[in-house]
């Protein structure tokens, strides 16, 4: 009995160990096939089996996020509180141009206090930084995030070179701008051209007497005509230069915790009069009732107003007026904020063209509005968007 105690212990012993040592080739052998502990080592088997088809399984994950980690385009790096460095991926290597790394101090020698951005970059935000490494010059979208890993806290690192699409993009803009200017410029200075050259011909036609001049009053009531519109076109000119001037000029916001609720009651409030005139009806809905906003409450009414008179000025002529303000919580904690009214819409080649400044759908717009809205809402670190079905709905959203 002694002996047969201690044969099954010892069978135990080696296959725990082998347990312990990450072994899965040892398999129990007991003497007995139809005992007692016959039935315990099935038992353990199985589990053993278990455990080996899930450290298999395991492996296979880590291999394939290895394999994705290695080869993808994004450059990534995770380190520790103390600032040591676990991880830096091959795309990492070839953006920064660094081969070997181990702590988060030698960044500094590419870009000054790097390691202190990366340390203070909140999870779940994200900076941008410019740096020259040789004769190229990068522009690093930079994302953060923590996650625990073996009971070490540790912080993810993404860099991306965005500087070629946003080169791509801010050309686009430029030529979309410059087209812009081209044509107001043009607008005014061409009517300019032709009636100073009308009145150097009309003057050109003055032929004075020696003691007594006199002058045709025709010809003068058209110079003075053609000098009022002169300083018409000119004085819409400078209007035009003004307010390309007033929509860059501001800088930065004086955020707020703004009630959702309380903030559509107030527009709405401004436009009542002319929402009734129009026999238009307004649709508020905020879930939930006190959703709030941090957001500069100046800014973001002025904002709204605008987007309110747009869809009053889209319902002219439309059966059934109506305009929607809704506003949302997300699941990723965003406020959602939307403007939609029924009216006649944008058509799809537009869409993108709006909210460049100066440019107008509307027959004497002046194409301030929505450019305006872009830019709060980037000071917001949010977006504006637009989707719209010419003649069923045209939905503006805002994202905080």
């Amino acid at each position: 009995m002694i002996r047969y105690v201690n044969r099954t212990n010892r069978e135990l012993s080696k296959f725990f160990i082998s347990l312990k040592d990450k072994d899965s080739s040892l398999r129990l052998s007991p003497d007995d096939q139809y005992g007692t502990f016959r039935e315990l080592a099935d038992i353990l088997q199985e589990t053993a089996d278990m455990l080996k088809d899930a450290r298999i399984e395991k492996e296979k994950q880590y291999r394939y996020l290895q394999f994705i980690i290695e080869h993808v385009d994004i450059g990534l790096l995770s380190f520790q509180q103390d600032g040591r460095i676990i991880h830096y991926n091959p795309a990492a290597r070839k953006m920064l141009r660094m081969e070997r790394v181990t702590g988060l101090e030698s960044l500094n020698t590419i870009y000054p206090e790097f390691k202190q951005i990366l340390l203070d970059l909140a999870p779940g935000r994200s900076t941008m930084i410019r740096i020259s490494l040789g004769d190229e010059m990068l522009q690093l979208l930079i994302r953060s995030t923590d996650f625990i890993f073996e009971k070490d806290k540790l912080r993810l690192i993404s860099f991306q070179d965005v500087k070629q699409e946003m080169d791509a993009q801010e050309l686009l803009s430029w030529q979309r701008l410059i087209k812009v200017l081209n044509h107001e410029v043009m607008n005014s200075l061409t009517p300019i051209r032709t009636l100073t050259h009308a009145i150097r011909r009309s003057v050109a036609e003055l032929k004075p007497g020696k003691d007594n001049v006199t002058f045709d009053h025709s010809l003068f009531a058209d110079i003075l005509k053609n000098a009022n519109l002169i300083e018409e076109r000119s004085t819409n000119l400078v209007n035009f230069i003004k307010q390309y001037r007033d929509i860059t000029k501001i800088e930065k916001i004086s955020p707020e915790t703004v009630p959702v609720r309380g903030l559509f009651t107030q527009i709405t409030g401004f436009l009542k009069e002319e929402l009734a005139q129009k026999n238009i009806t307004c649709e508020v809905s905020v879930t939930p009732e006190n959703l709030e906003i941090l957001c500069d409450p100046s800014l973001v009414e002025q904002l709204l107003i605008n987007l309110l008179i747009n869809a009053i000025e889209a319902l002219n002529g439309c059966s059934g007026p109506v305009i929607r303000l809704r506003a949302f919580l997300q699941e990723n904690s965003h406020v959602m904020v939307q403007v939609s009214d029924n009216g006649v819409g944008i058509p799809a080649d537009k869409s993108d063209e709006i909210f460049t400044p100066f440019y107008s759908t509307k027959k004497g717009g002046t194409g301030i509005g929505l450019s305006f809205a872009r830019q709060v809402m980037r000071l917001h670190g949010g977006n504006i968007s637009v989707q719209s079905v010419p003649g069923k709905e045209t939905v503006f959203t805002l994202v905080f």
